[in-house]
């Protein structure tokens, strides 16, 4: 049995139709308006630019923001008089990110009991179909584990697909914010390298993956908190994420001088990217990999990989070295065997002992030697829920 179920949100609060409460609504809402005209008053300013224009920009654009502050302002200002669902988002350059519930972790050995989590997230999944797939070839004796909560849903599990051991996980979150990524010492060129695990205490991860170990090549295109950092790219493939949680490729030499890349970078309002590779799954067609300057392609080796489903909805797979001498893969092969999930992009990231999937923390595949590599990077995915609401 599962050791946790989330509950489903209560109800929203029935309307009742009466005078006095659409005469303290209608107080309510012109006292919003109100707040709302003050907000832009001081947040707003002529010639303030686009977003992707603004040096030091955070998070949102203002449009965006705006739509984040009147709804949620609204949720407060209303209570229980009428049911507004709050927008959460995370500041773009936090370090950190809020502490997830320890109280909507779960695990089973059941792969029935997911059921009754993926019911659970019927809100979130928001009429999405999950990748999970309660007949899957589970490996035995390893757990499923899970987390929920109003703004992520995260699901892992180990299956052998042809043979292979492959750690999965699915996640489907409210908003592109929570989708990050944190470099070690949290700086661009930082000497130091940690163990991805520790990166994901530090930022407070639900889930994370290894990324491109960007600090061990120069290939490729770099970004880091809106900054171009390295721009190389006519060998490898590089992988966008823009602030709504879109995955975005460049394909080996299609962009070529710095201004063009900056060009596209601001287009896409693209928050980081990283740089191995090759692309695995684009347009939902998958991609065959005939050379490849870095990670030994034709090789059976460790591999890692991230991926998008839908809208917000994500899938990380590794497939690794194992104790009873499984084969790894090529990257024809975990190109096809993330194809078979159903994705519709999906991008290479460093592999080897570098690849690892962090849930809560832990490691919960084997990494090759038994043991972890310190790296430079991580991508990784948090709640939204504030801290000071969580507990509540």
């Amino acid at each position: 049995k599962p050791a946790h179920m989330p509950v489903s949100a209560a109800p929203a609060p029935e309307a009742h139709d009466n005078a006095p409460r659409a005469g303290i609504i209608t107080l309510l809402f012109g006292l919003l308006a109100a707040l709302i005209l003050l907000w832009a008053l001081f947040n707003i300013h002529p010639a303030s630019g686009t977003l992707s224009n603004a040096s030091g920009s955070s998070i949102l654009s203002l449009s965006d923001k705006l739509d984040v502050y009147v709804n949620n302002a609204a949720s407060d200002a209303l209570g229980e008089l009428a049911y507004i669902k709050k927008i959460y988002t995370l500041q773009e350059n936090d370090t950190v990110s809020p502490v997830p519930n320890p109280a909507n972790f779960g695990t089973t050995n059941d792969p029935a009991d997911i059921r009754e989590v993926i019911k659970s997230a019927a809100d979130l999944l928001d009429g999405q179909s999950v990748i999970f797939d309660e007949n899957a070839d589970f490996v035995p004796g390893e757990p499923i584990r899970y987390y929920l909560d109003d703004t992520i849903l995260v699901i892992t599990w180990k299956e052998y697909i042809n043979q292979r051991c492959c750690t999965c996980a699915e996640v489907k979150v409210a908003h592109g914010s929570q989708l990050r990524r944190k470099l070690a010492e949290d700086s661009y060129s930082s000497s130091v390298q940690l163990y991805a695990s520790d990166m994901a205490k530090q930022a407070n991860a639900v889930v994370a993956i290894n990324g491109d170990f960007y600090a061990f090549r120069d290939l490729g295109i770099t970004v880091y908190q809106r900054t171009l950092y390295r721009n190389s790219p006519a060998k490898v493939d590089s992988c966008f994420f823009t602030s709504t949680g879109n995955m975005l490729f460049t394909r080996a030499g299609e962009l070529t001088g710095e201004g063009e890349t900056q060009k596209f970078i601001e287009d896409n309002d693209v928050v980081f990217a990283i740089a191995f590779g090759p692309v695995l799954v684009d347009n939902g067609e998958l991609q065959y990999c005939e050379r490849y300057p870095i990670g030994e392609v034709d090789t059976e080796y460790s591999r890692s990989c991230i991926g998008m489903s839908d809208e917000l909805h994500y899938f990380l797979m590794t497939i690794n070295h194992t104790t009873d001498a499984r084969p790894r893969a090529t990257i024809n092969e975990l190109a096809r065997f993330v194809y078979s999930k159903g994705v519709q992009k999906a991008y290479n990231l460093d592999g080897g002992q570098t690849s690892e999937i962090i849930m809560n923390g832990e490691p919960i595949n084997h990494i090759d030697f038994g043991f972890e590599r310190t790296v430079s990077d991580i991508i990784y995915f948090a709640t939204a829920i504030p801290n000071e609401e969580a507990s509540k």
